[in-house]
């Protein structure tokens, strides 16, 4: 069974300070405040190098987001301009500022359309 990782930044403290306490294995700590073994450590060690008791702000632990502001409106306007525009087509066109995929979710976390691949002319093995 996995347990919640979205423990309060109080609800940490507290483990923190409870394990701090002594007499407690991290393992009983854990399942004293409901998470798992492995997210407390987690805690443990921000706590040991960082001196963190809280979690990172911000919208999750990877990269910013490329396409906010002027970015995302460059990409809008560009999906606008030209609405047929391949992935390549339109990566050439904003400046290469992103991989495909960093694309691919901007257009779906926007909601804005996106073609694949370019049309290709009809086969020549076709009927006659």
């Amino acid at each position: 069974m996995r347990k919640s990782h979205n423990a309060s930044a109080d609800t940490r403290r507290r483990a923190l300070a409870a394990y701090e306490r002594g007499g407690r294995t991290k393992a009983d700590i854990a399942a004293l405040f409901g998470v798992s073994t492995r997210t407390f450590y987690r805690w443990w060690r921000a706590w040991q190098k960082e001196g963190r008791a809280a979690p990172k702000r911000g919208h999750g632990s990877g990269r910013p987001m490329i396409f906010v502001g002027a970015a995302a409106d460059r990409l809008r306007q560009q999906v606008a301009l030209a609405p047929d525009a391949t992935f390549a087509e339109l990566m050439e066109r904003i400046g290469n500022i992103a991989a495909r995929s960093t694309v691919c979710r901007a257009l779906a976390r926007m909601k804005l359309p996106h073609k694949t691949k370019r049309s290709a002319p009809p086969g020549k093995t076709g009927p006659a």
